[in-house]
């Protein structure tokens, strides 16, 4: 399983745009498998874990959320800040998280992201 996970966040980071993408525990928002972070420097503060953690319990508290107001699963969840965003589609016990610039096609990486968490193993 981990070669499928390494080809699913190897396949999300080579999209344009994409700054680093994870797979990440749902429930204990640890990093299962990870691209680099494009563009940071080397021996530079790595911010990769705690963004990893914050997208887990972001997306527990959005299901909660939706959840409650009888939606359903979210399908898909996207911070958007001042330099990028961070998107996130639930796959069971794990989320898929990417870091992705402002000019990304954010389209292309919902869509990779949401046919990567319905085919993850």
């Amino acid at each position: 399983m981990k070669g499928a996970f390494a080809e699913i966040v190897t396949t999300l980071s080579h999209l344009p745009g994409v700054v680093a993408a994870m797979i990440v525990g749902a429930s204990d928002g640890l990093i299962v498998e990870t691209s680099p972070m494009k563009g940071a420097a080397s021996g530079g503060a790595d911010s990769r874990k705690h963004t990893a953690a914050l997208a887990a319990y972001l997306y527990s508290k959005v299901t909660r959320a939706s959840d409650a107001a009888r939606l359903g699963t979210p399908a898909f969840m996207r911070l958007e800040a001042e330099r990028g965003q961070i998107c996130v589609v639930g796959a069971r016990d794990v989320v898929l998280v990417t870091i992705v610039t402002t000019d990304a096609n954010l389209g292309r990486v919902r869509l990779d992201m949401m046919k990567a968490a319905r085919d993850k193993p």
